[in-house]
């Protein structure tokens, strides 16, 4: 270790120990971030996901109010912290080491034989414009726009959330978003879907405001970085183009109900949509 990190180090825990009789838990906001509890939230990280065996890493909750038994796993704690972010910027990235279990890897070779015409730029820009469009539907209540983002399971587990927002009168504003990593991690291919992991690293101002529009949780001065593991789902089989029903042909191939009888057409899913979201990381900017 450096002078330079000794230095901040021996600074950082000299302030730790001087504040810890004031310290008083924050909760983090957000439709990414997680709650630590309480009569306002009590939502974690992690809930916000689709349950899965993807992705690896616990969320809890706890500790002790007794600020000398703090200080010591606190002050360690923060030493770790500090010189992982140095050395981490020293590398150029701050994306985080944790691991994604039971992904098979990225193939490009083997994806353009089902997705001849993919490219790589084309999917992250269309990804990152997918994430911000279920941001801002999140945040708006825009029910539909947020439908045709995410698959089934996604779209009814935000609009239970999206209710208790509704009840509780408050608002998640999350907005003035900025990539700052991308990279195709993963990927699954079975009989009618493509499946691609991404991890994505983005900046936002994320918090939540009352009816009165005051702000009660998070902040509205500092941005949060986030770390994701996403995973985005993609049907490779053809459009039908008459229904499954009758038979009658369908003018519009994304049609959810035939014109002719009346019948639901339960198609798969031929653009990108998400499927899978964990907040592996977040911290303020």
């Amino acid at each position: 270790m450096n002078k330079k990190v000794k230095s901040i180090v021996i600074i950082f825990v000299i302030a730790l120990i001087c504040l810890i009789p004031f310290y008083k838990p924050e909760a983090d906001s957000g439709f990414d971030g997680s709650y630590s509890g309480g009569s306002s939230g009590g939502f974690s990280g992690s809930s916000w996901s689709s349950s899965d065996s993807y992705y690896s890493g616990s969320y809890s909750s706890g500790g002790s109010s007794d600020p000398i038994v703090l200080v010591v796993p606190l002050s360690i704690i923060l030493i770790i912290v500090v010189v992982a972010i140095i050395s981490s910027k020293q590398r150029g990235t701050m994306m985080p080491t944790t691991i994604l279990k039971n992904v098979p890897p990225f193939n490009g070779e083997k994806l353009k034989e089902y997705l001849p015409d993919f490219n790589p730029l084309e999917f992250k820009t269309q990804t990152y414009e997918i994430y911000k469009k279920i941001q801002i539907a999140w945040m708006n209540f825009d029910y539909d726009s947020m439908r045709e983002s995410v698959t089934d399971e996604m779209y009814n587990m935000y609009k239970s959330q999206l209710t208790t927002l509704s009840v509780k009168k408050q608002t998640n504003i999350m907005k003035d978003f900025n990539l700052l990593a991308f990279n195709i991690v993963g990927m699954e291919i079975q009989d009618k879907t493509v499946s691609l992991t991404v991890t994505m690293q983005v900046e936002c101002y994320d918090y939540i405001i009352d009816k009165n529009n005051k702000v009660v949780r998070g902040t509205d001065k500092r941005k949060v970085i986030y770390n994701y593991a996403m995973t985005f789902n993609k049907g490779i089989s053809s459009k039908p183009n008459k229904c499954p029903n009758c038979g009658a042909p369908l003018e519009n191939v994304n049609s959810s109900v035939c014109p002719y009888c009346d019948s639901t057409i339960i198609g798969e899913n031929y653009d990108w949509v998400l499927a899978k979201k964990q907040v592996l990381s977040q911290r303020y900017k």
